[in-house]
């Protein structure tokens, strides 16, 4: 007989969770990343090679070319197509 291996429980998040998530600021966790951002005035950086146009400040994300914009959970799933669970823990992590 064969034995299914077991799922571990997903984790859940709580309000507080996402909220502090949301705000996790993204320039500086783009560019310990790896990632080239060039800075701007008041505090925006656009992140070099990435097409549209997209500038980030502070917790928040925008593509200035088509006006497609959020927060720093939305843009690890939008943006970088990550699933919900990798973007959580990246964030929170």
């Amino acid at each position: 007989m064969t034995s299914q291996p077991v799922k571990s429980p997903l984790k859940r998040w709580d309000a507080a969770d996402i909220r502090r998530a949301r705000q996790r600021e993204l320039a500086p966790l783009l560019a310990a990343m790896g990632h080239s951002l060039q800075p701007l005035e008041d505090g925006n950086h656009r992140l070099v090679g990435e097409p549209g146009n997209l500038v980030v400040k502070e917790n928040y994300w925008i593509r200035t070319d088509t006006g497609e914009s959020g927060n720093a959970v939305d843009f690890f799933v939008k943006i970088r197509g990550m699933s919900f669970i990798e973007t959580m823990r990246l964030l929170l992590g």
